[in-house]
């Protein structure tokens, strides 16, 4: 019979697939679904099966992307769901508003945990050396382990913290207006390809931003020529991405 488990995620420097690509391994790798794609014509789940969702925290609270598809998602009632939020801080009020949207749709968060990954948020901070990173990577491994253990076991529980913010929610037609790109852009396109949320665009060779970014960073860490920068502020820093993700494996396949 076919597995009805699903993996939904959600990525954008690759730290969330990586999550989900680890707990589909303990769980007997069940489908993995990238959240920007359609949610499914048919209600997920069933009898015995296990709905995932593993996304990054976005300000204590959730990807925009990751809300609009919870939203249009619909889930067997007797299936078991969980998640696992991915960040470089606290994560536990993202697993706050996970239970919440589900529980408006009748559905019950069974289990769901945050998990600290290499920071990646160019655009506030110089992220972590490879050193570092690695280390992390290495804690984070570990855990996932259990984690898939835990979720295997069919384990309720759920750590959570209140909401304390909302800031990715605000001018929301604003988010790229920061964004730009240097004289070493190419126009190879990656950047328009590795988008989750199809906010970029090329034209004439170049990238132009469509106004409803997530704040993701894919397109300015992937960049290969490290041609796209925000503002003033990350011409200095470096770039995150995780090295256990291939870029083909974020690129949008259509």
């Amino acid at each position: 019979m076919e597995n009805a488990s699903r993996i939904f995620w959600f990525s954008g420097t690759g730290n969330s697939l990586y999550a989900a690509k680890r707990l589909s391994v303990g769980l007997g790798n069940p489908q993995l679904v990238r959240i920007t794609e359609k949610a499914p014509t048919e209600a997920a789940g069933g009898k015995d099966s296990k709905i995932g969702f593993v996304f990054p925290s976005y300000y204590g609270n959730l990807p925009r992307a990751v809300r609009s598809f919870i939203n249009k998602l619909e889930i067997k009632t007797d299936a078991y769901i969980f998640a696992v939020v991915t960040g470089g801080g606290l994560g536990q009020g993202s697993v706050a508003a996970l239970e919440k949207a589900l529980k408006q749709k009748g559905l019950r968060l069974q289990y769901g945990k945050f998990i600290r990954m290499p920071a990646n948020y160019v655009i506030k901070y110089n992220p972590a050396d490879p050193g570092k990173s690695q280390k992390t990577l290495e804690k984070a491994d570990s855990r996932l382990q259990k984690f898939a253990a835990e979720i295997a076991a069919g384990t309720q529980s759920v750590k959570k913290l209140p909401i304390i913010a909302n800031y990715l929610y605000k001018d929301t037609e604003t988010l790229d207006a920061g964004f730009s790109f240097t004289n070493a852009c190419t126009g190879c396109g990656q950047c328009e390809k590795i988008c989750p949320v199809r906010n970029i665009k090329l034209e004439t060779g170049k990238p132009v931003w469509q106004r409803h970014c997530e704040h993701c960073v894919a397109c300015i860490s992937w960049c290969p020529a490290k041609a796209i920068e925000y503002g003033d502020v990350t011409q200095p820093r470096g770039r995150y991405r995780n090295p256990l993700v291939k870029v083909s494996e974020l690129l949008r396949k259509e």
